[in-house]
């Protein structure tokens, strides 16, 4: 997947083409990535990461500024997907609710993912998921972590092993772990360090009964992410490995990120 970084502001020169192109954002306590896939594979897509102003008081409002500063957003895309992070998303067997109401001022999130016989619930800003709405043309709304889970558990069906998948953007760690296509835990950790995303890693392993002489840990992480933590993991587990992923995938943007613009992507290697 040809990937065009593109400088800030985003402006509708930016995208002449916007009406036959998809928009996916992921939205994130500090960050919002933006990827714009075009209609055919010889385009290039527009990818960027543009950091939200910790001065607001509500994340809402920073997320809105962030939209309004780079108008290219607000064109019309043949379709918009927002993927949440946060929002302490936790999976559970598929029909375990009826979940509890949300607290004032949040909305609760479901999805469901009959491939994996779960579904993942999340409580998220009610104020940002009105703007969204608001703003964007029937926007799809969902988690990050769903899309980690479907694409990870494909993956997984085809080890004879627990596997662990971990994705290190330095913020945060997401952690999945899976027995032959089988969820065992899926998590995400703010972090300050790579000690630190060791330290869950680790933990994370602990609690879902990973073997860390016998079990594979693939690990996704920007180049420089990697070398931080890739040395530290091969000291306490025998099989640690990058996950290898084909060109087609962005190489720059979260894997999730990629992901939702190939919802139909089966990884065969």
């Amino acid at each position: 997947m040809n990937t065009l970084p593109t400088a800030l502001p985003l402006t509708p020169d930016a995208c002449q083409d916007a009406a036959s192109r998809s928009l996916t954002l992921e939205i994130s306590a500090d960050t919002m990535a933006v990827l714009v896939s075009p209609a055919d594979a010889a385009t290039p897509h527009i990818y960027a990461a543009i950091v939200l102003d910790a001065g607001h008081a509500r994340h809402a409002a920073a997320v809105e500024e962030a939209v309004y500063s780079n108008p290219m957003l607000l064109c019309d895309f043949r379709s918009v997907k927002v993927l949440l992070r946060g929002g302490n998303t936790l999976p559970a067997p598929q029909g375990f609710g009826p979940w509890p109401t949300a607290a004032t001022g949040e909305e609760t999130l479901c999805e469901g993912l009959p491939a994996l016989g779960i579904e993942l619930t999340g409580s998220h800003d009610s104020e940002l998921m009105k703007f969204l709405r608001r703003s964007f043309n029937n926007p799809t709304i969902g988690s990050h972590m769903a899309q980690l889970c479907s694409f990870c558990g494909r993956l997984s069906r085809r080890a004879n092993r627990c596997r662990a998948y971990v994705q290190y953007l330095g913020p945060s760690v997401d952690v999945l772990l899976f027995d032959k296509g089988r969820l065992l835990l899926a998590a995400t950790y703010a972090v300050t360090s790579p000690d630190d995303a060791l330290y869950y890693v680790l933990a994370a392993c602990a609690t879902a009964g990973f073997s860390r002489s016998d079990d594979e840990l693939m690990l996704v992480a920007p180049s420089a992410r990697r070398e931080e933590l890739q040395p530290l993991l091969r000291k306490y587990v025998n099989y640690v490995m990058p996950l290898i992923l084909p060109a087609e995938l962005c190489r720059e943007a979260p894997l999730e990120l990629a992901l939702a613009v190939r919802p139909n992507y089966n990884e065969t290697t």
